[in-house]
């Protein structure tokens, strides 16, 4: 039994990390530049929706709870 976990082990430092790319993952026959099937432009209009949608909800959340107070 331990000859097959040294064997085991041995094997796993030998061999070789293998690191894929985003590539991989992408729709065959899309530009690189284009991940989740947005460019550079959506992805940033995405993520300042999500952020004002958070910020807003979590004043407001604060607000209804009674954790400040609007002058």
């Amino acid at each position: 039994m331990s000859d097959n976990l040294d064997e085991l082990r041995r094997r796993a430092l030998e061999e070789e990390e293998v690191v894929e790319s985003y590539e991989v993952y992408a729709a065959p026959g899309q530009a690189p530049e284009r991940i989740f099937g947005m460019t550079a432009a959506e992805r940033m209009f995405v993520s300042i929706g999500c952020f004002l949608v958070v910020s807003l909800s979590g004043f407001l959340l604060l607000l209804i709870l009674d954790k400040i107070a609007l002058p």
